[in-house]
């Protein structure tokens, strides 16, 4: 009997996560989209006619959820590792609450998805995009708490990529700068004139992370050229510094 394929895409429901599963989605393996908005899930899995699994994959339920799901694939050719959301509390209202929410959502949840898909991404030799953000190595002070758990993830996804190559699994660290999405409009990016060119949408983000995949890329950022200043923060993060304070001062 034929193992089971399976293509799974977490934070599907909409933006970067449904636009990847557009784009990922093929005859010899069924699609799984999961998002813990019931009602804008339910539109999508109609709309690409396939799998839904309502989960927070933040909380012990979620993800028991999911690996229930999972129990009878055999191969996960691709994982997507999208759940995500919004976290702007400044830092200095020292809020331990939301630092662990983010933490839970954005670091702790593609660590513990990664594990519940593991067996069937050796068996299937198959692919994990953990979709980071430039946030994740640049420090802008914008959104702390959501910069902070990116740079946890960025760091376990580059780990991660050296050691999943022993068992052939290719790990792609999926790097967007500002992209518009419902829960990230970046409304004021976008009305600035010079600004609003650093602001992609979620098509030509999703186009961008699956040319990356299919060259099996280490890292990827999209656009390319955010590149420059991962390159700035580690040679000069005093500058940095500075233009992020300039920036926090004009757009808040």
């Amino acid at each position: 009997m034929a193992q089971r394929s399976l293509i799974v895409v977490t934070g599907g429901s909409s933006g970067i996560g449904l636009a990847l599963a557009r784009r990922l989605r093929r005859p010899d393996a069924d699609l799984l989209l999961v998002a813990r908005g019931a009602d804008r899930l339910a539109a999508a899995g109609r709309a690409l006619g396939c799998e839904t699994l309502v989960a927070d994959l933040a909380s012990d339920t979620g993800i028991a959820a999911l690996t229930a799901h999972l129990a009878g694939v055999g191969r996960i050719p691709v994982l997507v590792n999208n759940a995500g959301g919004p976290f702007r509390t400044p830092l200095l209202a020292h809020d331990p609450d939301e630092a662990r929410e983010a933490i839970e959502l954005l670091y702790l949840a593609m660590v513990r998805v990664t594990a519940a898909a593991w067996p069937a991404l050796v068996a299937a030799g198959g692919s994990v995009i953990n979709v980071v953000s430039v946030a994740g190595t640049v420090s802008t002070g914008a959104s702390p708490h959501y910069a902070a758990a990116k740079h946890a993830a960025s760091a376990w996804s580059r780990g991660l990529h050296v050691e999943a190559a022993a068992v052939g699994v290719h790990v792609l660290t999926a790097n967007p700068g500002p992209v518009a999405t419902a829960a990230f409009p970046h409304e004021q990016l976008r009305g600035h004139r010079w600004l609003r060119h650093a602001v992609i949408d979620d098509e030509r983000c999703a186009e961008a992370i699956c040319r990356a995949l299919a060259r099996r890329r280490a890292e990827s950022f999209q656009p390319e050229w955010w590149r420059i200043a991962t390159v700035a923060q580690a040679v000069a993060p005093g500058t940095m510094a500075r233009l992020a304070r300039r920036s926090r001062e004009r757009f808040g």
